[in-house]
């Protein structure tokens, strides 16, 4: 008995060892929902409290954060009670006046106590996942503690996420840590922390063009290469918040499902490019591609890079691209060709990235394009 006793008591210092992280006040704290990681603000942004990681109520609002966790919440009793619950009946209900929690099935979850900071409600995370069966996992990234929390429709493994999400959450652990530095003075002047040095290649100069540059829409897909590494490509995208769809050929997707999940993880459309000498093997090709792209990502894919009406008859969705953007060409070239196609058009545009090459000249025009206000559009599911 004593020994069982024993083994129980490791279990739980154990979990609580997983489950209890410590807290930093200057680190930028990301949220990870299934395979994406929303921009951080106050109605989504973990906290740490009494070494426990607590999380808004925003995180369960798919209106919020874009994915629906099947995990609602709303305050009852006058204010007085702040309830979670799913369609299945299931029910965990806090007490903000007692600082107490219950369940439908009478237990107490760990911590069972809530935060409220600015008006905003925080309920502990790890309680909540537990109860309603969803997947709580932290870690402690480089860049700051991430929390994700998955349910059975998360495709990435936390290694795939974790390495997919990294730059992200480099940028904007870098923009957080400018923010903080301009408005606090440091602790200890006597010590200088280095900034960490860029491993990419400075992004050129674009020249001012002489006349008034008119703004204009884009929509933007990338042509991925097979084996090619897109992540600069995609970090030039994030860069401008601009979503793509990504083209991979059709017969390679088993080869390039990193790839793949790096361009859903961060926000992307994946589309097919078709393969074959004829016509039918062309639509075979993408009819096989789009079956297994549903193995791998769980989703089906209707974009396909082409201009054959066979195709839309078949009822894909056509992109073709009124512009093909190189990363070997100058970005002054670049950038003038964008302009010059761009002007005076009454719909938006389609732009093609060819991704997997040098992509500082291809961040250097989006990033220009950025500042004079052109307007990169997600893209849709429906005729172009």
């Amino acid at each position: 008995m004593k020994k069982r006793l024993l083994t129980l008591a490791c279990t739980l210092a154990l979990v609580l060892s997983l489950m209890i992280v410590p807290a930093s006040a200057s680190e930028t704290f990301f949220l990870g929902i299934n395979d994406t990681l929303p921009v951080g603000s106050t109605q989504i942004t973990p906290i740490q409290y009494n070494g426990w990681v607590y999380v808004p109520m925003g995180v369960f609002n798919s209106r919020v954060t874009g994915v629906n966790l099947g995990v609602y919440c709303g305050l009852t009793d006058n204010d007085q009670s702040l309830v979670f619950y799913n369609l299945s009946g299931r029910t965990l209900t806090f007490d903000l006046v007692n600082g107490t929690a219950t369940s439908d099935a009478g237990t107490s979850p760990v911590p069972s106590t809530t935060v409220r900071r600015n008006g905003t409600y925080y309920a502990p995370a790890y309680a909540i996942c537990q109860y309603f069966g969803l997947s709580y996992n932290f870690h402690s990234t480089e860049y700051g503690p991430l929390l994700r929390i998955k349910d059975g429709n998360a495709v990435l493994s936390e290694s795939l996420f974790l390495s997919s999400t990294a730059s992200l959450m480099r940028n904007r652990s870098g923009a957080a840590n400018n923010n903080t530095s301009n408005s606090t003075n440091p602790s200890n002047p006597g010590t200088t922390v280095q900034p960490q040095q860029p491993v990419v290649p400075e992004e050129p100069v674009i020249p001012e063009r002489e006349e008034p540059v008119p703004s204009f829409s884009l929509y933007l897909g990338v042509r991925a290469p097979s084996g090619a590494d897109l992540t600069g490509t995609l970090n030039a995208l994030a860069k401008v918040n601009a979503t793509a769809v990504v083209f991979f050929p059709a017969n390679t997707l088993a080869e390039n499902t990193a790839q793949l999940r790096q361009a859903v993880a961060r926000g992307h459309k994946v589309g097919l490019i078709p393969q074959g000498e004829t016509a039918q093997d062309q639509l075979n090709s993408v009819a096989e591609g789009s079956r297994l792209l549903a193995r791998i990502l769980r989703q089906e894919t209707w974009f396909v890079l082409s201009s054959d009406q066979a195709f839309t008859q078949a009822g894909y969705l056509c992109w073709s691209p009124g512009l093909v953007l190189s990363g070997n060409t100058k970005a002054a070239t670049l950038y003038d060709n964008v302009v010059d196609y761009g002007s005076g058009r009454n719909s938006a545009g389609r732009v093609l990235l060819e991704g997997g090459g040098t992509s500082v000249n291809i961040s250097a025009v989006l990033n220009r394009l950025s500042e004079d206000g052109d307007a990169f559009r997600a893209p849709r599911e429906t005729r172009y």
